[in-house]
């Protein structure tokens, strides 16, 4: 069976035939060479979660053995989720559909449910879900997307020239200050915002509107888990972009896992790099693991890079983001977490797409 692709069963806590149980989340411990458990599970994809039982004061003293007998739990055990405006998203029927303020997104959009996670985006397009021929004001020598839906077109002229789709948006560098978009056919939606990737839309009416980032903190425990002095993770994403965007960050200072500026690399904090990439990324896996000695990752399945520096974790940790917002926004499978240092070939064994 590949990585992470799951048995059925009901989640119960140490039961041997729970859906977390036998080889399919285990990871070699590099201590000792023994395949162990999880004791943090994220599965985005079938809507399931499992977590340690150890109260959180006693997670940065406890054994690895009494960690790694989870417990099904919900996703609120798991994270604390945060969105100060409401948010789009498709459905499993491919409808659209608007999350309601601190409400994470379960979008379909690639034909599975994941975890969107997204920054802030500003809709400069009015009246954007009743899409009509309009100039928008842009910035000369900034970068816009213009992002569409419906069997219409729009037809840019002025600052850009163009034809966007619904199967094809379009990224320019403003040449003047003037954007003209000439609606034809039907159309449902229409957006244009700043950056390289067209992001959710954004209803707007008589003025431009913005969604707020969102925010998908670990939960305590969590934070507990990542902070101990030896930990484990693999986080499994696809279609993911943004400058300095984290796949999983802590302070402000702080990341794990990080898109660098170019968007180009796959990097750990700033000197460890685990892959060229391309934007957005495709599906892809990615571990990290770390003790005393020093941390290794690998990119979908790429062979180890390692150093000898340690990760300096301390209070917030996210998925998705850091603490000042860096995001790497795009749609997330699973987030796993052990409380010890794998083996670099277990490492690179996990982290690969979601199956």
């Amino acid at each position: 069976m590949g990585s992470f692709g799951f048995n059925s069963g009901i989640g119960l806590a140490a039961s041997a035939n729970a859906w977390f149980s036998g080889s399919v989340f285990t990871i070699v411990d590099a201590t000792d060479s023994v395949s162990k458990a999880p004791a943090f599970i994220a599965d985005f994809r079938r809507d399931r979660y499992a977590l340690t039982p150890v109260a959180l004061g006693n997670i940065a003293a406890a054994t690895v053995d009494a960690l790694i007998v989870p417990q099904s739990v919900a996703f609120t055990d798991l994270f604390s989720f945060t969105r100060a405006s409401v948010a789009e998203y498709l459905d499993a029927a491919g409808m659209a559909q608007q999350a309601a303020v601190d409400t994470p997104r379960f979008d379909y959009r690639n034909g599975q449910r994941q975890l969107l996670l997204e920054g802030a985006a500003t809709n400069l397009f009015l009246n954007s879900f009743a899409p009509a021929t309009q100039t928008v004001a842009v910035t000369n020598g900034s970068q816009y997307t213009v992002s569409c839906r419906g069997s219409g077109s729009l037809a840019l002229s002025g600052a850009a020239t163009g034809t966007v789709t619904q199967a094809s948006a379009l990224t320019f560098t403003a040449s003047t200050t003037s954007l003209t978009l000439t609606a034809s056919g039907t159309l449902s939606r229409a957006q244009v915002e700043t950056g390289a990737v067209a992001s959710s839309f954004v209803q707007t009416a008589g003025a431009a509107a913005t969604r707020s980032a969102d925010s998908c903190r670990l939960s305590a425990i969590g934070e507990a888990l990542v902070q101990r002095s030896a930990a484990t993770l693999v986080v499994k994403t696809q279609g993911l972009s943004g400058s300095l965007g984290r796949l999983v960050g802590a302070g402000s200072g702080d990341e794990l896992i990080r898109l660098n500026t170019a968007q180009t690399s796959i990097l750990s904090g700033n000197t460890l790099v685990l892959a060229a990439v391309t934007t957005p990324l495709p599906a892809c896996g990615t571990g990290l693991g770390w003790s005393g000695t020093g941390r290794s990752g690998s990119y979908n399945g790429a062979a180890v890079n390692s150093d000898a520096i340690v990760p300096t974790v301390t209070g917030q940790v996210y998925l998705g983001r850091n603490q000042a917002g860096f995001a790497a926004s795009g749609r997330y499978d699973s987030l796993v977490i052990w409380p010890f240092r794998a083996t670099n070939a277990s490492i690179q064994a996990r982290a690969i797409v979601y199956t």
